[in-house]
């Protein structure tokens, strides 16, 4: 009986090798397109966000500073405009996020049913505003590959996400991330993220995130200037109470 089973799982091996061929290119493809985005050990930028309505075609713009360091460190504060100067969210190592808003006179950390509200209110959640490599988040399995790109299907580890997968266009000579499909848990397409690369030295980063909500039909778009790499930015700025802004002298 066990040289049946054995040779039996033989067959169905040779005769369905792709699902597992699928998913070792997909680990080698989205562990290199890891290794592209978080290449810098820090980056600093000035950050535009214009957010879209298409329903009213009111269109609003803020400001905002961001400072990241490594894969899963990042703080994000806006400073214009001037009712939501000071309102930030720190992301830390193993999943962790604050959230602080003026009114709560003190960083939160947020829960993960709260990781999935929208933030501050843009199309991108709080959970999508943490910075984590792609590899420990998801499964990849390679679906496609076209001339110019490969299509990763990204399945969730964790039970409590907010999406049950998504399709990620990854360029096929530099590794970065063209496009991002979001798919809800009712396996409806629910957000699309579009991302544009310059390089800069030797550093492939964005220039601009384009995030579009298709149930809300609104879009966010994330525009980059002065971005500054490998600054040795201190740990000491990435902590909750440096979210606190300090009293003016």
């Amino acid at each position: 009986m066990k040289k049946y089973l054995f040779f039996a799982g033989l067959v169905l091996l040779l005769w369905n090798p792709l699902p597992i061929q699928a998913q070792t290119q997909g680990q080698s493809i989205l562990k290199k397109m890891d290794q592209v985005v978080f290449a810098p050990k820090d980056k600093q930028a000035n950050v535009k966000m214009v957010l879209v309505n298409f329903n009213s075609a009111k269109i609003k713009t803020k400001e905002a500073v961001l400072y990241q360091k490594g894969a899963d460190t990042k703080l994000f504060r806006f400073t214009a405009p001037k009712s939501e100067v000071g309102i930030s969210s720190l992301s830390l190592p193993g999943g962790v996020v604050y959230l602080y808003l003026p009114m709560f006179n003190k960083p939160k950390k947020m829960t993960s049913i709260a990781n999935s509200r929208t933030f501050n209110p843009s199309d991108f959640s709080i959970e999508d505003m943490a910075t984590k490599p792609y590899t420990e988040k998801y499964n990849p399995v390679l679906v496609k590959t076209t001339d110019t790109s490969y299509v990763l299907k990204l399945i969730p580890k964790s039970k409590d996400a907010s999406y049950i997968y998504l399709l990620a266009v990854v360029n096929k000579k530099y590794y970065y991330p063209e496009k991002i499909e979001f798919f809800n848990l009712e396996r409806k397409r629910e957000k699309i993220s579009d991302y544009f690369y310059i390089k800069i030295g030797t550093y492939w980063v964005p220039r601009e995130v384009d995030m579009t909500d298709l149930v809300r039909n609104h879009k966010t778009k994330i525009i980059m200037t002065g971005i500054k790499l490998n600054q040795g930015l201190p740990d000491s700025l990435f902590t909750p109470e440096n979210m606190v802004p300090k009293p003016a002298n």
